[in-house]
């Protein structure tokens, strides 16, 4: 069985520090994928992919070959979807994104309604910049491509902006994007951990009207955190090890977003170095499936996912 969800990470540098993400953490600078590495890479699969997420641990757009990377793609067939910060969305930047047709979806970071709690979690952000330049990119983006492009975005929910949530929903329901989809943080670190919101506030969340607020503004939502009734149990409760491929900007291969970049990180076996098939099929992905399924992999245990 070959992945239905491929991610390739486009960089492992980021121009943010922001304490809920394993890359502020990290000791190396990182490095940016070349576009004839992922074409080394893409040539490895078994199959082409019909869309590939290109983003990782880093901001995609720090690296300055990006949209080389997804003419890449484009040239193969393949769809693109990335995941930005969106700090770095210049005109220059909207107009390569809106101009490539092969790009079908981008999500946009936003954590807080007020400029405190958005520069204290994405630390290294302008809140003011931030709103008026991902403002701009959605009234383009709904003007040049509202039919093909799906503009998302992504909120981490945590105990510094759990509370703010109505008035993000608003802020960004009323910037124009698609939907939203909320997380809580990967427990990477006692730090990230610290920062989770409690059961308590989670099932608040849906207590006090917040998916009822989406629906009133016309606005889609999705919520991929931990519930608060979900302990871990002998089942198979999670099926990215079956169904997903991360490969990081070194060929690295991971079978999860929630695990790269953190010291916990699994790492299956590199794809610029062994066959994809003896990766897919070794003995460490077997091993990865058995205890996710039993419930006794240690690295699922603090997975808001799982």
């Amino acid at each position: 069985m070959f992945p239905g969800a491929v991610q390739i990470e486009a960089t492992s540098r980021c121009n943010l520090s922001c304490p809920t993400c394993s890359h502020a953490k990290e000791r190396t600078s990182g490095q940016h994928l070349a576009p004839d590495t992922l074409q080394t890479v893409l040539d490895a699969l078994p199959r082409r992919p019909k869309q590939v997420i290109l983003s990782g641990n880093g901001e995609p757009l720090v690296n300055p070959q990006f949209f080389a990377l997804v003419d890449v793609l484009a040239q193969r067939g393949i769809r693109c979807v990335f995941y930005t910060n969106g700090t770095l969305l210049s005109p220059e930047t909207r107009q390569a994104v809106l101009a490539r047709d092969n790009i079908r979806g981008v999500a946009i970071s936003c954590d807080g309604a007020r400029k405190e709690t958005f520069e204290t979690l994405r630390r290294g952000a302008d809140f003011e910049r931030w709103k008026e330049s991902v403002g701009l990119f959605l009234r383009e983006a709904r003007q040049r491509r509202r039919e093909s492009l799906n503009l998302v975005a992504f909120v981490v929910v945590s105990r510094h902006n759990v509370r703010e949530l109505p008035a993000i929903i608003g802020l960004v329901a009323e910037l124009g994007f698609d939907s939203a989809t909320l997380f809580d943080p990967i427990p990477v670190d006692e730090a990230a951990a610290s920062l989770c919101p409690t059961p308590d506030e989670v099932e608040a969340l849906f207590r006090d009207g917040l998916f009822q607020l989406g629906r009133r503004l016309n606005f889609r939502m999705e919520w991929r955190g931990r519930w608060p009734d979900s302990p871990l149990r002998a089942m198979v409760r999670c099926l990215q090890p079956w169904q997903y491929i991360l490969i990081r900007v070194n060929g690295d291969v991971s079978p999860c977003p929630g695990l790269f970049g953190s010291d916990k990180a699994a790492i299956m076996g590199n794809v610029l170095k062994q066959p994809f098939r003896e990766i897919w099929q070794g003995k460490p992905f077997r091993a990865f499936r058995r205890t996710s399924a039993a419930g006794t992999n240690p690295l699922c245990r603090v997975c808001p996912y799982h």
